[in-house]
């Protein structure tokens, strides 16, 4: 196992440093310190055929002309924030609207477009890095100097894990995630309909017209939601379900289940066998199917188009803070926030 460095651009005169996390399965992984980001993942196929299987760049100013957190470490609150307010302990916060009337992922300029502190490690069952930022008090309206880590680990099982912790000194929210796009058939002129998902979750999140969380949990029972069976994602986007309209396919919270010791999420392209298995200790996962992708969007020099990627956002609820049964995203002085999400890759043979 192998833990690389090099340099990848400039951003502010600062140089951006990329990382590559090889296991001796011919798995690869790209990290870089401008957000905490995942720009690549080489994997092979069960004919043993590698590809690039999520959607990102080996050139570095395709980010800075980019708004979609291809990759990006999210925070300090994945999601949208309703008309960005909320109340903590009978005081209130107002957030920059960067997203219609709402505050999505943390506001403008937030984790995805900053340079955290990059730490490699080599260890004898993993490599990885360790990234950490200093969010200060007041940070897009968010009270408290944070300081947040997080850590990409790759071993010898196919286990790409993330770590996140964070403290801070005034009572505020934290609700990280990470923004992969994948495409296990590791061609991006191809949707991802055919991929296959399978939930461990028999409610979603109901979302207004500008993605709002509504509060409501719907049953997914006799819906394109239902995916306690491995199913077409297809399925949504031909779907006449009015949650699947508002959107052209997917752009939901699930809330996890919880009941055993099996994944909670499993992602599969039938052709190419190529799956990921996620575990996370949060309670939800957004799936997001690219719906708002398109050949505007160039990356590593191919255009981009819709549901040519797809999402499986690990964190708690969105909008949590809003909406009672959603889950606790305060994190109060003296406590450290501590979450992992655990992406599992091999190939299904015929």
């Amino acid at each position: 196992m192998e833990v690389s460095k090099t340099e990848f651009g400039l951003f502010h005169n600062q140089t951006i440093w990329k990382y590559t996390l090889a296991n001796d399965n011919g798995l690869k992984l790209n990290v870089m310190n401008y957000g905490a980001t995942l720009t690549d993942i080489e994997m092979p196929d069960k004919h043993g055929k590698i590809a690039h299987i999520v959607i990102g760049s080996g050139r570095f100013q395709d980010y800075l002309e980019e708004d979609a957190y291809f990759g990006a470490t999210v925070g300090r609150v994945a999601g949208r924030i309703t008309a960005g307010n909320f109340s903590i302990d009978g005081t209130n916060y107002q957030l920059p609207l960067n997203d219609g009337n709402n505050t999505n992922h943390g506001g403008p300029n937030s984790f995805e477009r900053l340079i955290w502190e990059s730490h490699p490690f080599k260890k004898a069952e993993q490599v990885g890095v360790r990234f950490d930022l200093f969010s200060p008090d007041g940070t897009n309206g968010f009270p408290g100097n944070l300081n947040a880590s997080v850590t990409y680990s790759l071993n010898q099982k196919n286990e790409w894990r993330l770590h996140y912790e964070a403290t801070t000194d005034k009572t505020t929210l934290f609700n990280p995630t990470n923004h992969v796009y994948f495409n296990l058939a590791g061609d991006f002129n191809q949707t991802v309909d055919n991929h296959l998902l399978q939930l461990a979750s028999h409610r979603f999140g109901e979302i207004n017209k500008d993605g709002t969380p509504t509060g409501r949990l719907i049953d997914i029972t006799g819906t394109p939601f239902n995916f306690i069976k491995s199913t077409a994602i297809k399925n949504g986007f031909d779907s006449d379900h009015p949650q699947n309209k508002l959107v052209t396919g997917y752009d939901h919270p699930f809330l996890l289940d919880k009941r055993g010791d099996g994944p909670d999420a499993i992602l599969e392209e039938p052709l190419s066998g190529r799956r990921v298995t996620m575990s996370t200790t949060n309670n939800a996962v957004v799936v997001y199917s690219g719906n708002a992708l398109s050949d505007k969007i160039i990356m590593d020099g191919k255009t981009l188009k819709p549901h040519c990627g797809i999402t499986l956002e690990a964190q708690m609820m969105p909008d949590a803070i809003h909406h009672e049964g959603f889950g606790n995203i305060i994190l109060r002085p003296g406590t450290t926030y501590e979450a992992d999400t655990v992406y599992r890759f091999d190939c299904v043979s015929d």
